[in-house]
C-alpha cells in the first residue's frame, strides 16, 4: 500500500486484511473445533475456502488436490481413520500474516505452530509439534475472501516424550 494512497483505499485495504485475517484463522478454527472423533472440519473450511481450491501438503505426506480431499486425509471417510487418527487433541496457533492485496487478488504467508498430543493407551505419550507456513493466494468473493490455493510448508516437527 503506498503512502500516497487515498484515505477510502487505504480503509479499504485494512478491511480487506481483516477479513482475509479471519478467513485464515478459520482454517485452524475448523481444525481445533473439532477433537478426537468430531471430523466435521468442513463446517469452517467451506466458508475458508473457494469451491475449487487447490492444496498442498504433500511436504507432510499429504495431497495435492481439493481442500475436501485435505479434510478426508486429515480425518479419515467414516470408514477409514485419517492422519490424525492417533492423536487425542492438537492446536494450531498462528503468527499475523503477512498480506499483499491487489483488487480481487491476495497472497498471505502465515507462520504456524501445532501441537498434537497422542491418544491415551498408546505404546508412548507424546506431544507432536510443528512449526512451518501457510502460502496461500485467495480471491474476493461476495461472501468475503476465500483462500483458492494453500502450500504447507513445514520448517521441523519434534516429538516430545510427556513427563507423567
Amino acid at each position: 500500500m503506498s503512502n500516497n494512497a487515498m484515505p477510502t483505499e487505504k480503509l479499504q485495504y485494512l478491511l480487506d486484511r481483516l477479513d482475509i485475517q479471519d478467513t485464515l484463522a478459520r482454517y485452524s478454527l475448523g481444525q481445533d473445533s473439532h477433537q478426537g472423533k468430531d471430523s466435521n472440519i468442513l463446517e469452517q473450511w467451506d466458508e475458508t475456502f473457494a469451491p475449487d481450491a487447490k492444496v498442498d501438503y504433500s511436504v507432510a505426506g499429504g495431497p495435492v488436490g481439493t481442500y475436501k480431499e485435505l479434510a478426508r486425509w486429515m480425518r479419515g471417510d467414516g470408514t477409514t481413520a485419517g492422519s490424525m487418527g492417533g492423536f487425542a487433541n492438537w492446536q494450531h496457533m498462528l503468527s499475523l500474516p503477512i498480506v499483499n492485496v491487489n483488487g480481487d487478488e491476495a497472497t498471505a504467508r502465515t507462520d504456524f505452530f501445532a501441537t498434537h498430543r497422542n491418544k491415551p493407551g498408546q505404546a508412548q505419550d507424546v506431544h507432536y509439534n510443528a512449526v512451518g507456513a501457510f502460502h496461500d493466494e485467495l480471491v474476493r468473493t461476495p461472501q468475503g475472501w476465500r483462500i483458492a490455493a494453500r502450500r504447507l510448508e513445514v520448517y521441523f516437527g519434534d516429538p516430545l516424550a510427556v513427563a507423567l
